[in-house]
């Protein structure tokens, strides 16, 4: 795949990105595992499809704790989610954690748990914000009765609980932690992106960062993400590249591999703002245009691990180029520059562009007003006609052929993970070519 504009910054602009002053904060106390009343939020606990590969699969424990402290001269006591291998011994060393969406899940969590589980990570989510404590007490009142946090308190919160993971308490002495990342998507890739800044100040003891790398995906806003001192890969969706390609891409900032900005922007050719394919929200089909079956996951899941290597190994990652944008849409309605079958040039390609048998897009729109939202961060899915088929694929053979050739491309350059590939094969069983 060919690379885009690599940059090293100036060493005038690194310096400026340096912190003043920094700081450690103070070490929380983390509860023993919560045991009730009642259910843990949220119920339940992963809201993907029947169909799709559960949590339950994997030799996990998933507990509960309370985590106390103070935090901008105010006290607070908040919930974090541990998932952990059963056996400390089979743990990677890494910890992944999530700041928790305003809407209440770890999506990042759920669309990756496959790579995630099958990668043995412990999993860490947190919960930050005064919204997110007052979606927990209207589930459960009596069980998160005790929990509080205050408005300006959320950037010391996530560094204080990275803080707390990296000193392996309680449930997690036994098990290695080596680095600690922090992610979010969506809604929750503001709160990372808030937490940024902060993380120049925020540091351990001996200088070091608490957070050894982030991941920010569907990213809100069109202005370009801080330079930070730690590895970071943006996976902005081909949604946000449509959303800003009339007016111009103003989030793009260029690759780097220096020091103290290593960096990586990967869009997704195909892949939607929400990951559809697993979402209960659109069984019974909600939307006017078929809805797609991209696995964002598995994308969001591939920045993972091109962090986490980057991170642990020194493993640089590759370089993807942007999604193209004409700005002309006389030629086929789109703001991007779209191929013959409909779908985008350019980005980080997969099998479903490359090997098509589809359109796929983005903006949705619901068979009501109610549901318009839902469809409109979802993908579409738009199945080529029967000609079109016939003249790209011969028969089945051919296209599982030509599936198969791509696939081994892709795994080959580190452009889709392993333990994803048997999800591409399902999907071409369940396949007709006329």
């Amino acid at each position: 795949m060919t690379a885009h504009l690599f940059l090293v910054v100036p060493l005038l602009t690194l310096a400026l990105a340096q912190p003043a002053v920094a700081a450690t904060p103070p070490l929380p106390v983390m509860s023993g595992a919560v045991a009730g009343p009642g259910l843990m939020y949220p119920d339940p606990p992963i809201a993907v499809v029947a169909g799709a590969v559960q949590v339950e699969v994997f030799p996990y424990i998933t507990e509960e704790f309370f985590v106390s402290g103070t935090a901008n001269s105010a006290s607070y006591t908040t919930r974090i989610i541990i998932r952990r291998p059963r056996d400390p011994k089979q743990a990677s060393g890494t910890v992944v954690a999530e700041a928790l969406h305003a809407g209440g899940r770890s999506l990042i969590f759920e669309w990756s748990r496959v790579s995630i589980l099958t990668r043995n990570h412990v999993f860490v989510e947190i919960v930050h914000s005064p919204g997110n404590i007052n979606l927990l007490k209207t589930f459960n009142a009596g069980r998160y009765t005790t929990l509080n946090i205050a408005q300006g308190q959320t950037n010391e919160i996530l560094a204080q609980v990275g803080l707390l993971i990296k000193s392996r308490p309680g449930v997690l002495a036994e098990y290695p932690v080596r680095q600690i990342t922090l992610m979010g998507t969506s809604a929750s890739s503001g709160t990372v992106r808030n937490y940024l800044p902060a993380h120049a100040e925020l540091r351990m003891a001996n200088g070091g960062p608490i957070f050894d790398g982030f991941l920010l995906t569907s990213t809100n806003g069109n202005t370009p993400l801080p330079i930070v001192d730690v590895p970071m890969v943006q996976m902005p969706t081909q949604t946000e590249v449509h959303t800003h390609a009339e007016a111009g891409i103003a989030y793009r900032r260029p690759d780097s591999d220096a020091p103290g900005n290593r960096f990586r922007l990967y869009e997704v050719a195909g892949m939607p703002h929400n990951n559809s394919r697993d979402s209960r929200g659109f069984v019974g089909d909600p939307c006017t245009l078929p809805v797609t079956d991209f696995p964002a996951g598995a994308f969001t899941a591939l920045g993972l691990n091109h962090l986490i290597e980057w991170i642990a190994g020194g493993k640089t990652p590759p370089h993807a180029p942007y999604i193209e944008v004409d700005q002309n849409t006389a030629n086929d309605g789109s703001h991007l520059t779209l191929d013959e079958l409909g779908n985008a040039k350019g980005g980080v390609r997969n099998v479903w562009v490359d090997v098509p048998i589809a359109s796929y897009g983005v903006f949705g729109k619901g068979k009501t007003t109610a549901q318009d939202r839902l469809c409109l961060l979802a993908g579409t899915e738009v199945p080529l006609p029967e000609a079109t088929l016939k003249k790209l694929y011969r028969n089945k053979a051919e296209y599982q052929s030509k599936i198969d050739a791509r696939l081994r491309e892709l795994v080959a350059g580190g452009w889709f993970l392993q333990e994803y590939t048997d999800l591409v094969r399902k999907d071409v069983q369940a396949t007709t070519i006329p």
